[in-house]
């Protein structure tokens, strides 16, 4: 018994701790790798977004809208990329291949309302960026998505620069002064 409740508290304790953490991994980029910085947010019609919700099945109307970011570069011990779960707004860090000073993203994210993996859409992460000689941090812009429809697909996208708190905040993750180079970005069209 006495067993039964240590492993009991064992688990609350570490759900806690995970509910409570922020994503503070530090990712070290590769000799052909830079680690993309950027932030996410997604406006949605709030009508379509809770008819959706309560059709799939979401049962949790609480918690916060999470998405997540994936590496493009694999982990040679697993079969996918690695990825990194953010709130909506929070910075996000990913890993990209650099080949011949260029950089071709062509990532999607998961956007998952309420924090629910059962309710989530697919949402584009396509471009393309040169990356100055020796630079291995990487800032895109502050991406906002509006979805609309029953099938949330991007209506419009607007990129802005908030460089110098996506700095701060990579410093503040990192714990030491980080050189972050902002890049232009343009769509794998151009």
């Amino acid at each position: 018994m006495k067993k039964r409740i240590f492993l009991l508290l064992l688990s609350v304790s570490v759900a806690l701790c995970f509910a409570e953490s922020k994503n503070t991994e530090i990712l070290t980029p590769g000799s052909k790798e830079v680690v993309i910085v950027g932030k996410i947010t997604v406006h949605t019609n709030d009508k379509n977004r809770e008819f959706f919700a309560k059709s799939w099945g979401v049962k949790d109307f609480s918690k916060a809208d999470t998405y997540v970011a994936f590496d493009e570069v694999k982990n040679p011990k697993k079969e996918m990329p690695e990825w990194r779960e953010y709130l909506q707004g929070e910075y996000f860090l990913a890993k990209r291949i650099v080949k011949d000073r260029q950089v071709v993203s062509k990532s999607r994210f998961a956007w998952c309302f309420y924090s629910d993996y059962d309710f989530q859409v697919a949402v584009p992460l396509n471009f393309k960026a040169t990356i100055p000689d020796g630079e291995k941090y990487v800032y895109i812009g502050d991406f906002d998505y509006y979805l609309d429809g029953s099938d949330f697909r991007p209506v419009k996208i607007t990129v802005s620069d908030s460089f110098d708190l996506a700095k701060e905040f990579l410093e503040a993750t990192y714990g030491v002064p980080v050189d972050l180079c902002r890049v232009e970005i343009s769509n794998l069209d151009e």
